[in-house]
């Protein structure tokens, strides 16, 4: 099995050491412009057109990303890149849920107690309470409605907030 790998702003080596300590029969390399050599799999975040193009034996591509919005836009300006019989996989989750949900809590809580306008109010050694907003005047929107956005507005609707979710 012949995996090549790309991303555009992470180091290869972890990658690859990871993927043939798992995959011990497979020979994985970086892709490098101009390669050409033989690829059953493409594991890729951002990857340049010629990096799939022309590519007759890749069997799948993965995409390293929470999505695959970006291929699929590339696909329309460039739909030779990567044959319709190729499957395009989306990672569903790597953690990333969990934190995503952490933080958006997070956030909007600390939007909701004005956290930031007590800071500030902290810093200039003054103390004038604030209008306090209310759950049901505070509408939380959510853009996407995939495996993140979902995890999103469940971990929100314990706390009661008019929640929107929009998706394509």
């Amino acid at each position: 099995m012949e995996i090549i790998w790309y991303h555009p702003s992470q180091s290869a080596a972890a990658w690859i050491n990871g993927l043939q300590q798992r995959l011990p029969q497979a020979r994985v390399r970086a892709w490098q412009p101009g390669d050409k050599g033989p690829a059953d799999y493409a594991l890729v975040r951002s990857p340049p057109a010629e990096m799939l193009q022309g590519r007759a034996t890749l069997r799948g591509v993965f995409a390293l990303g929470a999505g695959v919005d970006e291929i699929l836009k590339q696909l329309q300006h460039n739909p030779e890149m990567l044959p319709d019989s190729v499957p395009l996989y989306r990672l569903e989750d790597t953690g990333m849920a969990r934190q995503m949900q952490e933080y958006a809590v997070h956030s909007v809580l600390s939007w909701f107690r004005r956290f930031d306008d007590y800071r500030l109010q902290q810093q200039q050694q003054c103390w004038q309470p604030l209008p306090a907003y209310t759950r049901e005047n505070f509408t939380i929107g959510i853009l996407g409605a995939g495996v993140l956005g979902q995890s999103v507005a469940e971990s929100l609707k314990p706390w009661g907030f008019p929640l929107r979710v929009w998706s394509r």
